[in-house]
């Protein structure tokens, strides 16, 4: 009877540790699932913030270009209105300015 207990505790404990060993491997599943569940995610959300950079970066470098461009031709036209003063509209202009601070 003894030795009949025994081996019903035996193959209780086996059945048990089977039983074990079932549910670690279904954790170990689960718990690669949900890794790569999570690196999938990750890699697109990664994908996604760089290609909003990217999108970022191309705005501003156009922005940045615009006013450039902008100053640019602000000072083309600044330089022609000077060109076009010529010395005696230029010494006039100095004169002006001079008898203000200079006393005659």
């Amino acid at each position: 009877m003894e030795k009949d207990l025994l081996s019903e505790v035996i193959e209780v404990e086996k059945e048990l540790q089977k039983n074990l060993d079932l549910e670690k491997d279904k954790s170990r599943e689960w718990l690669e699932q949900i890794r790569k569940e999570f690196e999938e995610g990750f890699t697109h959300e990664e994908t996604s913030l760089a290609e909003s950079l990217r999108r970022s970066l191309e705005v501003a470098k156009q922005d940045a270009e615009a006013k450039a461009s902008d100053i640019a031709n602000q000072s083309v036209q600044k330089i022609l209105l000077i060109t076009k003063i010529n010395n005696e509209g230029l010494s006039k202009i100095i004169g002006r300015h001079l008898s203000r601070i200079l006393p005659v």
